[in-house]
């Protein structure tokens, strides 16, 4: 069986901390989609979806699981098995053929473990970032320079978390409205007038606020890995995307101590260790889904700090806090601030994924049930 640790049969080295080469994986192929549907078919599901946690995994990937700056254990991956053959047979074509290490790296990169710069000796870091504090994370977010810029115009910098949401919103509003023909962009629901007014810096409605956030809450409710980004890698997940975007926004506003040293790594002394230690992360040391958690607590402050008031016009920030104190992350997070990190856990991810192929008819009832109840657990602070 591929990627879950629970077998007992590979051996783990550790030899680099260099993230997966990005280009080599910027197939449009989901590997928790395709692993659990060839599991199914073979009636191995259930096993699969129970061997392990996302604790588990961890420890399989990373070399010290606890550390918002681990690196990515090099793993001698193990012969695979008839579903894990099926999976690669299934996702290669003979222009790109994938092979078991391929879809090894597909999968530590969609759930968050690996850091900001990106190994591929084509890329070449765009013009209008180049010298823009928290470059990498811009770009491993996907987010284009003039959305990038334009929501610093439009929201400011005073709540990066909150910024985050409105950039990533566009973004994927953006894409959206370039792969659906015009003709069909009323009855789908996408509003070109209210991308229009972001990126022109027009004044945005009230509605244009619930708009975007009620676009994005869309992309945070399900599983959607193996696209391609803007700046031709594979994408991230939407909410390591808002990690990565917030994160490029709070490297923007100045720290009591850099948290980095010269070479990007983090300064033992002034970084952050994340969890309890609320010091600021080294974000281009850091590891997605460690960035993620700390949006996600970085999030409900934020929300927590504006308070509407009973007379006079909403300030901005009041603006921008409404309709994300009633999308899923406020429903969500608010109560309980560990919930809005928790949906990057493999635990949830497989709900979403099972979910999704118990409506085409590729997994059962029962798996489906199980996936959802184990995800449901985390959401009542219970581990699996």
């Amino acid at each position: 069986m591929l990627l879950k640790p629970g077998r007992g049969f590979f051996f783990a080295i550790v030899l680099s901390s260099v993230a997966p080469v990005a280009g080599a994986t910027a197939l449009a192929v989901d590997p928790m989609t395709v692993l659990i549907r060839e599991y199914s078919r073979g009636n191995g599901s259930y096993e699969y979806l129970n061997s392990g946690t996302d604790e588990s995994y961890a420890r399989y990937i990373l070399d010290r699981p606890s550390s918002p700056y681990a690196n990515i254990k090099w793993s001698l991956l193990p012969s695979p098995d008839t579903p894990t053959r099926r999976a690669i047979e299934s996702v290669s074509t003979q222009e790109h053929p994938v092979n078991l290490r391929d879809l090894h790296d597909m999968k530590v990169w969609d759930l968050g473990f690996t850091k900001a710069h990106i190994a591929s000796e084509t890329f070449r870091m765009p013009q209008e970032l180049r010298y823009v504090p928290g470059a990498w994370s811009i770009v491993k977010a996907g987010i284009e320079p003039d959305i990038y810029a334009q929501a610093i115009r439009n929201q400011g910098l005073e709540h990066p978390a909150m910024t985050a949401n409105y950039a990533l919103a566009a973004q994927l509003l953006r894409a959206k409205l370039a792969a659906t023909p015009p003709s069909l962009w009323k009855i789908r629901g996408l509003r070109h007038d209210v991308l229009d007014r972001f990126v022109g810096g027009e004044f945005m409605l009230a509605h244009d606020f619930h708009y975007l956030i009620q676009f994005l809450d869309g992309a945070l409710a399900t599983w959607d890995a193996g696209s391609t980004s803007a700046y031709g890698f594979r994408q991230l997940p939407a909410p390591l995307r808002l990690g990565r975007i917030a994160a490029a926004y709070r490297q923007r506003l100045p720290f009591e101590h850099e948290p980095c040293m010269e070479d990007d790594t983090h300064d033992p002394e002034h970084a952050g260790e994340g969890t309890f230690d609320r010091r600021p992360l080294c974000f281009d040391d850091a590891t997605d889904r460690a960035i993620h958690v700390w949006y996600a607590h970085e999030l409900v402050q934020e929300l927590a700090a504006i308070h509407d008031r009973a007379n006079g016009a909403p300030t901005l920030a009041e603006r921008m806090a409404a309709p994300l104190r009633s999308s899923r992350q406020g429903w969500i997070g608010i109560p309980r601030p560990s919930a809005i990190a928790e949906v990057t856990r493999i635990e949830v991810v497989e709900a979403k994924v099972t979910g999704q192929l118990l409506v085409e008819g590729d997994v059962s009832y029962r798996d489906a049930f199980g996936a959802s109840r184990r995800a449901l657990r985390l959401s009542c602070g219970m581990r699996p």
